[in-house]
């Protein structure tokens, strides 16, 4: 049976993003299937001592320098360890295409090796407004490039599939759609001790149960966080906005949006929670929120959103065509003007009961139906089983011509 490397993460268990709850899911479910998953894992002089193994999953721990080229230099690495590590008929699955030209040596050798090489895309991470132009540029190549060079193409939304449709040497056949899943919780799944740490939490922070809007994302401008704030400090927005985010004070971003909130008198109206990866009790403050505000507008498939709507929350999202794909008619949606938010979050305070319920039963049956992990992993399982099963080219006599060998000292 193949062999599934996830590459591209920080590692598992997830401590940072999207992508690596993604490869903790993922992974951890097909091992509970007994599907054989290693995941990659950036390691620093502070991680001697990380365990070899995650709930049935391999842990592959990778140094990782601390340079400002980092995240390529770790998926190089990453990716050398698949090589030597892997078998034909293994997959790699790479998350993110930022790693662009720099792989290419190695994606040639994977290739001679007869190890297939998966590619997930993302979003559309080179118009995030916090890169540099020349960062932008070589972001964007990367995103024309590699989708060309890889054996599959797994996209987390039709719209991102579409984008990249677009680019010439991407075939059709072997573009896919695989979205996020999440789980469907109710408040009566909380035990009661997450119940009186959330309480607890909400009395530090002078915030009401039922009475907060709640936003869970990075602090980046493509989040769309300034307009939030903007909004929720008009006074005929009366309830308070509480984002988990990373509030790291060297985050300049973090300080302007501190700044705005202060400027508009709006200090204690804007609530900065910092980050929870722990998970139950983020559900819980989830659930203890009167609506989920979404303004992530760069990606398909977002983990945030798609997490919310597998809470039943009410949902004010971003109008974008990614959060209408994930969404559909379980939500409001928002455009990027302060005003038209404050309409929309008057309409949703004056809902009667009867209105967000029928909202949250159409956001729990989205998940329920399309955007439930069993479903999703169904999917990965079949194109795993579909890899190992392929029929293989018998060896050409004598040395292939376009085989890179990279272990020979030459690389040829």
């Amino acid at each position: 049976m193949s062999q599934l490397f996830i590459v591209g993460s920080r590692g598992i268990p997830a401590a940072y993003g999207g992508f690596e709850t993604f490869a903790e899911e993922l992974s951890t479910r097909l091992a509970a299937r007994n599907q054989t998953v290693s995941v990659t894992c950036e390691q620093t002089s502070e991680d001697a001592d990380r365990p070899d193994t995650y709930q049935g999953v391999n842990l592959l721990h990778v140094p990782t320098p601390d340079h400002a080229l980092r995240p390529i230099l770790a998926d190089l690495i990453a990716l050398w360890t698949c090589y030597h590590r892997g078998e034909p008929g293994d997959v790699v699955y790479l998350l993110g295409y930022g790693v662009g030209p720099f792989a290419w040596p190695l994606l040639k050798g994977l290739h001679a090796k007869e190890i297939e090489v998966w590619l997930n895309p993302d979003g559309v991470e080179w118009r995030r407004s916090h890169w540099s132009w020349g960062a932008r540029l070589y972001l964007r190549f990367c995103s024309w490039l590699l989708p060309r060079h890889v054996d599959r193409l797994i996209c987390d939304s039709t719209a991102i599939r579409a984008r990249h449709l677009q680019n010439e040497g991407v075939d059709a056949s072997h573009a896919d759609v695989i979205e996020y899943g999440a789980p469907i919780v109710q408040t009566d799944d909380l035990t009661p001790s997450v119940r009186a740490r959330r309480d607890q939490y909400l009395r530090q922070h002078d915030l009401s149960l039922g009475e907060y809007y709640i936003q869970v994302g990075r602090l980046v401008p493509e989040n769309n966080l300034k307009l939030m704030i903007r909004a929720v400090s008009d006074p005929r927005v009366s309830r308070p906005l509480l984002i988990i985010a990373n509030r790291d004070s060297h985050n300049g971003y973090y300080q302007t949006l501190r700044t705005l909130a202060a400027d508009r008198g709006a200090s204690e109206q804007v609530v900065f929670g910092g980050t929870v990866y722990d998970q139950p009790f983020l559900q819980a403050l989830r659930l203890g929120a009167y609506a989920h505000l979404h303004g992530h507008e760069v990606g398909g498939t977002n983990p945030a959103l798609v997490e919310a709507m597998g809470l039943g929350s009410l949902i004010l999202a971003l109008n974008t065509r990614f959060n209408r794909e994930v969404l559909g008619r379980a939500g409001l949606y928002f455009g990027k003007s302060v005003e038209g938010l404050v309409r929309r979050l008057q309409l949703a305070d004056r809902f009667s009961d009867t209105t967000i319920q029928e909202h949250q039963r159409r956001a729990v049956e989205r998940v329920r139906s399309h955007y439930n992990w069993p479903r999703i992993v169904d999917a990965y399982e079949r194109r795993i089983w579909d890899t190992a099963t392929r029929p293989r080219p018998a060896p050409e006599p004598g040395p292939r011509r376009n085989a890179i060998r990279l272990d020979e000292p030459d690389g040829r």
